[in-house]
């Protein structure tokens, strides 16, 4: 179990690292808009579209570094209440609940995300300010959604 603790950290290292580039970069690109829009008054396509691009990055990759960390909102009065093994065990549904979610996310998010041709047209649709495919936006979930896979099968595992 050391090596998964191990993997674990070094995938957590490396997340950290992304989303601080990737919310400079977002914060950049809205500052650059502002000011492209109010002072220059030629405002730019391309800063609003990879600023929502990198919103859904950072959203999708923050969940999972959140859920990691335990930082999300959770309210347990009532699994506070209950007698610890029975706490324990609606833990561990609550876990793998949560792991089946993300799984199925990461899933069906990961048919949006793939360049394969054919429905839904999604997949195939260029815009205009950057040029990427939607592919790009649409990879998130499901990468997002298998690190919350990750980490919560790792929680389980290293247990």
């Amino acid at each position: 179990m050391s090596r998964l603790v191990h993997l674990v950290h070094l995938v957590e290292r490396v997340l950290d690292k992304v989303l601080i580039g990737l919310f400079l970069v977002m914060v950049a690109a809205i500052v650059w808009q502002v000011f492209a829009r109010y002072v220059l008054q030629a405002p730019t396509i391309w800063s609003e579209e990879l600023a929502r691009f990198l919103l859904v990055w950072v959203t999708m990759l923050g969940s999972a570094y959140v859920l990691e960390h335990g930082g999300h909102v959770a309210v347990t009065v009532f699994v506070d209440m209950l007698p610890e093994p029975l706490e324990r065990a609606v833990a561990v549904v609550r876990d793998f609940i949560v792991i089946a979610m993300a799984g199925s996310l990461a899933y069906f998010g990961s048919g949006f995300a793939a360049p394969r041709p054919g429905p839904p047209p999604g997949r195939r649709r260029i815009p205009t300010g950057l040029g990427l495919p939607m592919g790009w936006a649409y990879a998130a979930v499901p990468i997002g959604a298998g690190l919350i896979a990750f980490f919560l099968l790792a929680r389980r595992l290293s247990r």
